[in-house]
């Protein structure tokens, strides 16, 4: 048996039930347009309700007078940065004003223009060094 389908005749297609009718284009379009419009519709509403939400908490934000605490903090970070303090008695650990600190940085910074870091100088490994050992690395260990 073949699985080739048969050239059917008019008569035929009729007595199995398929439609025969051209596909009506004035429905499809007007269905079609009427999604698409839909679709924007829906783009421009949800645009226009964040906008108008942002903008109100922008205004609201930028009306509302500053917080008393987040004064009261700024000045405390003030005064702890402009004054002397200790911080731990017992340890030894005091607070300086920032630009005292500042000065002592640069003071210790100055002779040969060398920062003062508890590091060991070692040479700067190069790409062929690196290249170089990645196979002897790779290589499997000897058999006995």
């Amino acid at each position: 048996m073949s699985n080739a389908p048969k050239n059917l005749t008019p008569e035929e297609i009729a007595e199995l039930g398929f439609d025969r009718t051209e596909v009506q284009t004035v429905p499809v379009l007007v269905v079609t347009v009427l999604t698409v419009g839909f679709i924007v519709a829906v783009c421009v509403g949800c645009a226009i309700y964040y906008n108008s939400f942002r903008d109100a908490a922008v205004e609201r934000l930028q009306l509302e007078p500053v917080s008393k605490d987040y004064l009261d903090l700024q000045a405390r970070e003030a005064q702890q940065l402009g004054t002397y303090g200790t911080i731990n008695k017992a340890a030894g650990t005091v607070r300086l004003p920032i630009e005292k600190a500042m000065e002592l940085v640069v003071s210790e910074s100055a002779p040969g223009g060398k920062w003062k870091f508890p590091v060991n100088p070692y040479p700067v490994k190069k790409p062929e060094d690196a290249s170089a050992a990645a196979p002897a690395a790779a290589a499997p260990p000897p058999a006995k």
